[in-house]
């Protein structure tokens, strides 16, 4: 099976490279011979592991994160057609979603290869076009839609011939739609990147990438928004009521955007290449300003010393300067502060003690969901090389090391952002019952931190990008809402009932957050010393080999 799978594979190949495909490629200033090498190259790289943070050129991780989202839209799909929906609605649903979960991660890779290309650097005085090497950069673009859209579209093309009015070829329509929307997602992802690239000066380039990665789910967080707003403005009164009129505005819209896609896709190609060296040599988001932390020295004063302070000190300037945790984080952040946001605005003057339902009973579940995407990726980073560091430090030194991360995350992610909010409830609410909320809230989502601890792989930003983490976390997220729509309700029918009840559950979930937060630090600590053991190993075992 799979020697014929690789026959096919070459044959394909052998078939674009062939004179027709060169011709195409020319058409669009692309240089054949040049845009092959360049695919080999990138071949080579990736098959060495040199090239690890970049999802469509890896098949393993792929095929991985294909399989997820089957299984995520088969069962989503299988739910729907149990309450017999409209076939159009079903249809629109469905692609709406596939659009919405391609563009974040194709957002994502067109960012990190476009304003992150570290490779391009060394390519840089070659002679190769802005086209030809921006084609090649991409083309795994073209390949994560090739996965990904069969993967959230085989299960929902399948499950739609279960309604009324669906014919047999209804899946081979599902599935051509799909392609199509995925392919003009991917343009438009390009397009976009091509006029951040033109218009913004280089040492902006990669926060604004970042800052785009965040567009679909700060839509999503927003969608009701958006929809007030629209209807506010009664879009349709201000269009002309013949129908003629109308249909050549449309027509003139969609001319406006198919040009500045091309124009965007377009201004790749001019002087993609002058701009590398400025991009990948952009100045650091942290500052150099080294300034002496007060939370660092409580982390030294109550976690373990000085390798506590270091471990507070070394995650903090990180988190800041590493290319992949920000790529990667900051997409869901920004809807994530946007949603909190939210709920502050419309449920802090509501005490949750009257029995009425406020927003602020998701709030303590928020710092929870933040952190599970830091400890998620925390292990990750773009300059993994430089974990030899950690090799130096002695064994005793690394549970207090991990003790300082710990401190970091729970001051940080918790106890600060609560005790700024204190007094604004306390003035609203009434002391008692704001210290209690805020008690409360601090001790369930230290249990949050406790737990989610476990997640950390190693020493922080010691390991090379695993692509399919990302594209994966939000089925994970997505069921994590769901547990959190339980525990909220919980919280809402049970226990904001009774202040006393409050006050017992902020005191249980502190002493089992006390307890977890003991045993993950010691986890924690051995899975460190574990990978640089296993990376001191792998390390001797080459220098065995050359020696011989």
């Amino acid at each position: 099976m799979n020697s014929a799978l690789e026959a096919i594979r070459q044959a394909v190949e052998q078939r674009l490279r062939g004179p027709r495909v060169s011709r195409l490629l020319e058409r669009f200033g692309i240089e054949p011979r040049r845009y092959w090498l360049l695919m080999d190259l990138f071949s080579a790289i990736s098959e060495r592991g040199e090239m690890m943070d970049q999802l469509g050129r890896s098949g393993v991780a792929l095929e991985f994160v294909a399989w997820i989202y089957f299984g995520f839209t088969a069962l989503l799909s299988l739910l729907l057609v149990a309450g017999q929906p409209p076939l159009a609605t079903y249809f629109l649903s469905l692609q709406g979603l596939s659009v919405f979960l391609l563009l974040t991660v194709l957002l994502s890779e067109a960012g990190n290869s476009l304003v992150n290309p570290v490779e391009g650097l060394v390519l840089a005085h070659q002679p190769i076009n802005g086209a030809t090497y921006t084609a090649a950069k991409l083309s795994h673009l073209l390949r994560i839609i090739l996965y990904l859209v069969p993967g959230l579209n085989a299960g929902p093309a399948l499950a739609g011939l279960a309604l009324a009015g669906a014919r047999w070829w209804y899946p081979f329509v599902h599935l051509a739609a799909a392609l199509i929307a995925g392919l003009v997602a991917g343009l438009l992802c390009c397009a976009l990147f091509g006029w951040l690239i033109r218009l913004l000066p280089e040492r902006r380039v990669k926060a604004a990438g970042q800052l785009a990665g965040a567009i679909p789910f700060t839509c999503m967080i927003w969608l009701e928004q958006i929809r007030q707003f629209l209807a506010h403005l009664h879009p349709g009164r201000w269009l002309p009521p013949q129908a003629p009129l109308r249909w050549g505005l449309a027509l003139c819209a969609a001319g406006a955007a198919v040009a500045a896609v091309a124009l965007g896709i377009r201004s790749l190609s001019a002087d993609y290449l002058l701009r590398v060296s400025g991009m990948v040599r952009g100045s650091g988001a942290a500052g150099s300003k080294v300034r002496q932390s007060r939370l660092g020295a409580i982390a030294a004063r109550w976690f373990g010393g000085p390798p506590a302070r270091g471990g507070f000190a070394f995650v903090s300037r990180m988190m800041l300067r590493d290319w992949q945790f920000r790529r990667q984080l900051v997409p869901m952040l920004v809807p994530l502060a946007a949603g909190v946001g939210g709920l502050l605005w419309e449920g802090w003057r509501i005490d949750p003690f009257t029995r009425r339902f406020t927003a602020m009973h998701v709030l303590p579940h928020m710092a929870g969901m933040l952190l599970f995407l830091v400890c998620n990726l925390l292990a990750y980073s773009s300059d993994y090389q430089g974990a030899w560091i950690f090799q130096l430090a002695p064994s005793p030194a690394i549970d207090r090391f991990a003790g300082g991360v710990f401190a970091l995350l729970w001051m940080e992610g918790i106890v600060v952002p609560d005790l700024l909010l204190l007094p604004l409830l306390a003035w609203r609410w009434g002391i008692g019952h704001a210290v209690l909320f805020t008690a409360y809230s601090m001790a369930a989502a230290s249990v949050y931190l406790g737990l989610e601890l476990r997640l950390i792989e190693g020493a922080p930003f010691s390991k090379p990008v695993d692509p399919s983490r990302g594209a994966a976390m939000l089925p994970v997220a997505m069921a994590g809402g769901v547990a959190v729509a339980i525990a909220v309700g919980l919280q809402y029918f049970l226990l904001f009932r009774s202040e006393a009840l409050v006050a017992a559950a902020a005191a249980a979930c502190g002493a089992a957050a006390f307890l977890a937060a003991r045993r993950s630090i010691r986890a924690f600590g051995m899975a460190i010393r574990h990978n640089l053991d296993l990376a001191s190993g792998a390390a001797a075992g080459i220098y065995r080999e050359v020696g011989v």
